[in-house]
């Protein structure tokens, strides 16, 4: 899984180079090179939260491995992009005086201190005068690829016999399944018309219920794909187990939170009011994405 993620960045494509690195690591949670790798493909991907996942990576590997120089030079690029440039200098001046130089890497630190010397220089806003980055309680994981910009806040769940996935609601209308452990999108059902806001697990059934702009609150349980006589047979696309289909799904959503344009929130719950009262008029003013 370490060569897949290795070649998925060596193509960019940095989304499955996370994704199969934090396969890995679920498995091998102390290996300093997956950390590295991981890293690297967050500070390359750049989503909301990159950053200050790739700090995170780096921190854990040299919580493991203190003379691990890729480590090292991992913190010192995720706190430059973090605008921690003065916490960067510092730690590139030690950087310096711990490892010898090579040819690769003096062209790498030339560049790294260059912008750091430029920031500074150019008094670009220094979050660095905080004592400590980590005196606060920190996340334990992070699930990414639905859409949350047009609603306060979507409601997460545990989910499963041994809460072994996290489910969520988004703006685009989905209802999200992450594995608990990977942080990766297993699953995606359409929930609504408009967006999907609450969704709530029975504790002792397999039953979910999800909520959203709609006047309705619906129930969702496994069901035969091969229905008994009576029966209606399942809604057909309801569930999209398509790998490429997840993937264009996430992007897009990740599109939409990166989008410097207004997001039509008050026109969108406006139509999904208006749908209420008069539902035969009613049109999904949704974000194209």
């Amino acid at each position: 899984m370490k060569e897949e993620g290795n070649a998925h960045y060596n193509v960019k494509d940095f989304h499955r180079a996370v994704i199969a690195y934090s396969r890995c690591l679920a498995r091998y949670p102390q290996s300093v090179v997956l950390l590295n790798n991981r890293a690297q493909a967050f500070l390359k991907r750049e989503w909301k939260g990159d950053h200050y996942a790739a700090l995170r990576d780096s921190k854990t590997a040299l919580s493991i491995d203190p003379d691990n120089e890729k480590a090292h030079f991992r913190e010192i690029q995720s706190l430059h992009a973090l605008k921690y440039n003065k916490l960067a200098k510092m730690k590139l001046q030690l950087f310096q005086t711990k490892f010898s130089k090579t040819p690769a890497t003096d062209r790498a630190l030339k560049t790294i201190s260059d912008n750091v010397s430029a920031a500074i220089e150019n008094n670009q806003k220094d979050p660095s005068c905080r004592p400590d980055l980590f005196d606060c309680v920190d996340y334990s994981q992070r699930y990414t690829g639905h859409c949350n910009c047009k609603t306060d806040i979507k409601e997460a769940n545990f989910f499963g016999p041994n809460q072994e996935y996290i489910i969520a609601g988004s703006d685009d209308r989905h209802i999200f399944f992450w594995d608990r452990n990977t942080c990766e999108v297993l699953r995606v059902y359409k929930g609504d018309h408009s967006l999907v806001n609450c969704v709530q697990p029975n504790p002792y059934l397999p039953i979910i219920a999800s909520s959203g702009l709609e006047k309705v609150v619906k129930l969702w349980s496994p069901q035969s794909p091969d229905p008994r006589d009576g029966e209606e047979p399942p809604e057909e696309n309801l569930l999209n187990e398509n790998e490429q289909s997840l993937y264009e799904i996430v992007i897009k959503n990740q599109a939409q939170m990166d989008s410097r344009e207004p997001f039509p929130t008050f026109a969108m719950i406006q139509n999904a009011m208006l749908g209420m009262l008069d539902p035969d008029s009613f049109q999904n003013s949704c974000n194209p994405s």
